[in-house]
């Protein structure tokens, strides 16, 4: 399976590389740690029986480092979305326009 994207994120310090994949009903991220005694993690976005979204690990087990390492993997996403809205706007027409 191909990844979206890949991106870098900084955790406890250290490197880790995160690789988005898309699945038919959603997303996961599959996170490589630099630090060598730590095992990849793989989360997802899940819903409670209150409709609450919270990261999760799969299989399921490492939810504290899910937790953690998914806030940095959505402010990672928020910022890069806020990079990617930005407009721009030039008069190409000599014409004045209905806001001139």
């Amino acid at each position: 399976m191909a990844a979206i994207q890949e991106f870098e994120i900084t955790y406890q310090g250290l490197s880790a590389t995160v690789a988005e994949h898309s699945l038919k009903h959603g997303r996961v991220f599959h996170i490589d740690f630099a630090q060598p005694t730590m095992m990849p993690l793989v989360i997802t976005v899940a819903y409670d029986s209150d409709d609450k979204k919270f990261w999760t690990s799969i299989p399921e087990g490492r939810q504290e480092l899910a937790e953690e390492v998914g806030k940095l993997v959505a402010g990672y996403i928020r910022n890069k979305k806020k990079e990617i809205c930005v407009t721009t706007t030039v008069k190409k027409s000599p014409v004045l326009s209905l806001f001139d």
